[in-house]
């Protein structure tokens, strides 16, 4: 019995084996089938192609034996792309678009090119692969244009069939580009500002980050250019500062996959990874896992290869921070203008570079001098001082000491010691932007550099006058609690007049607190205590000392905490009593009566 019962179980594997083997072959063969159709089906889109491309050059041929009469041919053409055009043919149809401009360029039929650019764009049934090769085809004959007017004509035409059409939405952004330079060359700027603003370029998802960074940047360009300065600031607010770096990460993260699957593939242009690289690339392929890992997963964007033409991204950065400090500069920021130098020296191409950083230092020590005193200010002022270039600099190092140390600035000494870097840097204009100006740095004697927008002429000198009158106050406010004007305008090198008005304007900004008193000619300075003191809290039982006085809002601040403490204390008290009268059992109206 038990070996009848094995001899069962080997049959019954066997016919399970040969089923399992049968199986597999009906598999194999119905693949073999469908790859032979599939072949099948291939070879036949390669035949057709290739009678396609016969027919084609055929008809190029003649075109080019017959260049007078062409008409027979287009006519041919566009039969045979409407018959392949209602079929849905999306490979032959494109071809014979292209053929047909590419005859119309062989015989310099420019007229021709933006008519039939039109035509073919407009058929019924136009399938999308169609347009965009004739709007890429057409874009390659711009260079070849013979003038300007046709070159202009073509570009408008391509721009008329690319508009509303996301699917060349790439081609409407460069065309738009060419179109406004064009105008900037022939002196229309205002047409060529209006042009860039007609492209809200944030909304081209196919257009790669670099590229759209630096078509902002023109259109910044050119509405400044064209003195539109309020439109110029809506669009730089476009640009985030930290979207460079984020631009530096992808395109360090598609550099290293590129080598990577070139040293994969081997061959001429493979490169071997070094050992930094190669611990870059496994951090990337981490992020990646992670992100691919994660619940929430983020849709990856296919975007168009970069336009060489589109300078590289640490120039974008210079030029983006160069355009904003020419922004500032008409606006008389000076404290914006100082940030945007500071973000210029961090710059790649000017980092390390002396004969470029140098200029920017001195830019940037100037500027936060004339920035009015605030905290922002002083952690620039500070940030600057400590910074190692600066180091190399001995007389911007020393002249940026003066305002960070407590001691008085007299105005004629610093006038005559950087009488040289005054004339440098506020005659001329040190940035490259602002337009040259005539200033002469003599006693007494200076130019207007600029107006602010009220209308109210300004100088820079007279600016950085007011920065050291500033300062002096600051050192004067610190040092002493009672002065008399005279002696306040010996300090501050300015006639008594000067000086009280001087004092009044910084008092009603709140730089420094103090009254004065005019018949006696006593100003009497405050030292502002911020922490409120409660009565508890004083030594004593004394106020503060008379020279050291709570501003008003912080003295009224405490005396509200004084009041809600002081009902905290009542309520608690007052519900001690009632748990007292409660354990004992005694009425509160008894007591009382």
């Amino acid at each position: 019995g038990e070996v009848r019962g094995t001899t069962n179980t080997y049959k019954e594997r066997e016919r399970e084996s040969t089923s399992v083997r049968e199986k597999k072959k009906m598999s194999e063969n119905i693949i073999n089938k469908d790859n032979n159709k599939q072949m099948t089906t291939r070879e036949r889109q390669h035949i057709e192609v290739a009678k396609l491309e016969a027919e084609l050059n055929a008809l190029k041929v003649d075109a080019f034996a017959k260049p007078g009469n062409l008409s027979p041919i287009l006519e041919k053409m566009l039969v045979l792309e409407k018959s392949y055009r209602l079929s849905a043919d999306f490979v032959a149809t494109p071809r014979l678009c292209v053929a047909i401009l590419a005859v119309l360029r062989q015989a310099n039929d420019w007229q021709g090119i933006c008519e039939h650019v039109i035509l073919l764009s407009k058929r019924r049934a136009q399938l999308k692969q169609a347009i965009g090769a004739v709007v890429r085809e057409a874009m390659s004959y711009i260079d070849e244009t013979p003038d300007v007017k046709t070159k202009t004509q073509l570009i408008e035409t391509l721009n008329e069939v690319a508009s509303g059409k996301i699917f060349v939405e790439v081609e409407k952004a460069r065309l738009t580009r060419i179109l406004a330079r064009l105008h900037e060359e022939a002196g229309r700027i205002s047409e060529a500002a209006s042009v860039m603003q007609e492209v809200a370029i944030e909304t081209y998802g196919a257009l790669s980050k670099r590229e759209k960074v630096f078509f902002i940047e023109e259109q910044i360009r050119l509405c400044m250019k064209n003195d539109d300065y309020v439109r110029a600031r809506i669009l730089s607010r476009k640009i985030n500062v930290r979207s460079f770096d984020e631009i530096k990460r992808l395109e360090e993260k598609e550099a290293l996959k590129k080598k990577k699957k070139l040293e994969e593939e081997g061959g001429v242009d493979a490169m071997m990874m070094d050992e930094d690289e190669k611990k870059r690339f496994e951090e990337v392929e981490k992020e990646e896992k992670k992100e691919k890992e994660s619940a929430v997963q983020h849709a990856k964007g296919v975007f168009a290869e970069t336009d060489p033409s589109v300078p590289d991204l640490p120039t974008l950065r210079l030029n983006y921070h160069n355009l904003m400090v020419q922004y500032f500069e008409r606006e008389k920021d000076y404290l914006e203008q100082c940030r945007c130098y500071k973000a210029i020296l961090e710059c790649e191409l000017v980092k390390e570079d002396k004969s470029k950083y140098e200029p920017a230092m001195e830019s940037c020590a100037w500027l936060v001098i004339l920035s009015e005193r605030d905290p922002m200010q002083q952690s620039l002022l500070h940030q600057t001082l400590n910074d190692d270039r600066l180091k190399e600099m001995k007389t911007y190092e020393e002249l940026l000491k003066k305002f960070t140390t407590y001691e008085i600035i007299r105005w004629d000494e610093l006038s005559e010691t950087y009488a040289e870097e005054i004339t440098k840097h506020f005659a001329a204009g040190h940035s490259n932007h602002q337009k040259q100006e005539e200033m002469n740095v003599k006693a007494g004697t200076t130019m207007k550099v600029d107006s602010s927008a009220d209308g109210k002429a300004t100088t820079k000198l007279e600016d950085l006058q007011s920065r050291v009158i500033e300062h002096n106050l600051f050192v004067v406010a610190k040092y002493y609690n009672r002065i008399s004007l005279s002696r306040l305008s010996e300090l501050l090198c300015l006639t008594v007049d000067e000086a009280e008005t001087r004092l009044s304007k910084s008092v009603c900004s709140k730089k420094v607190h103090a009254k004065i008193d005019r018949p006696n000619g006593i100003a009497t300075f405050r030292k502002v205590n911020n922490n409120s003191t409660s009565p508890g809290n004083e030594k004593d039982g004394s106020n503060a000392s008379s020279s050291s006085e709570t501003a008003p809002d912080q003295l009224l601040n405490s005396w509200v905490n004084n009041v809600d403490s002081l009902l905290a204390a009542l309520d608690k008290a007052g519900n001690l009593i009632n748990k007292e009268a409660m354990t004992h059992k005694v009425s509160l109206l008894t007591l009382e009566a």
